[in-house]
């Protein structure tokens, strides 16, 4: 077999993906800890607002601006409010970005493992042919054309995930809004599924620990022998079921 060589630049995807899992443990933690204030903790506010709404209705009442503002308050004691409004943007953001690198991050190994593998066959020419299929055909069907013998089954949590996260980055990465005109919807937008902040957080974790995975379980079914790629995954957490 010729020598060959190659480059190796999604590292730095991988460094990206890295550096956003501190985040994701505090974010983790904080929201595990989070306790709602109860009623009497808005008592100052209550006070502080009818101070200020008076200011600007100088002709009202405090009975009717207090009417006005225990409305407000009443919406804002529910602890699904609180923990939301607390936690609902420091979550998107964390997602969309996670979504995003682990996506990249593993398209990146198979195509590097697709390219190495061809080379060392002698037939480099069939990874353009390969590298236009959608990701999950290049994980599934993929390495096969190197090592007859892999399977990768549809069954597990592992295609889950992958089906999971190339869904909600398509979904992002080609983004429609949906439109309504006079009550009746006329596009029906990108098919973004919309899960709770604490399944945004269980599947986070899954996303983290995907591309590990795949190249876990690519060394797995080839016996060793398939390329070296995503070897190191601290200090990411493994997502054990995807190894079931």
């Amino acid at each position: 077999m010729e020598q060959y060589s190659h480059t190796a630049d999604y590292v730095y995807i991988e460094l990206a993906l890295k550096s956003q899992w501190d985040n994701f443990e505090t974010l983790s933690s904080e929201m595990k800890a989070f306790k709602p204030k109860v009623l009497e903790e808005f008592a100052g506010h209550r006070q502080s607002e009818l101070v200020r709404l008076h200011a600007l209705n100088p002709g009202s009442s405090d009975e009717e601006l207090l009417v006005f503002i225990d409305g407000q308050i009443r919406a804002k004691v529910d602890p699904n409010f609180q923990f939301n409004m607390q936690f609902v943007d420091r979550v998107m953001a964390l997602y969309v970005t996670v979504v995003f690198l682990s996506h990249a991050l593993s398209e990146a190994a198979i195509n590097a493992v697709l390219a190495i593998g061809l080379a060392t066959k002698g037939a480099a020419d069939l990874f353009q042919m390969l590298e236009r299929a959608d990701i999950k055909e290049k994980w599934i069907t993929g390495p096969k054309a190197i090592y007859p013998a892999y399977e990768f089954t549809r069954a597990g949590a592992l295609f889950q995930t992958l089906q999971h996260l190339t869904r909600q980055r398509n979904a992002f990465i080609h983004y429609k809004v949906e439109l309504e005109v006079a009550g009746k919807k006329v596009l029906p937008g990108s098919s973004i599924d919309r899960p709770s902040l604490q399944s945004c957080i269980s599947w986070m974790e899954r996303y983290f620990s995907l591309p590990y995975d795949l190249c876990d379980n690519l060394r797995l079914r080839t016996q060793g022998h398939a390329v070296a790629v995503l070897i190191d995954r601290r200090p990411l957490r493994v997502f054990r079921a995807h190894l079931k």
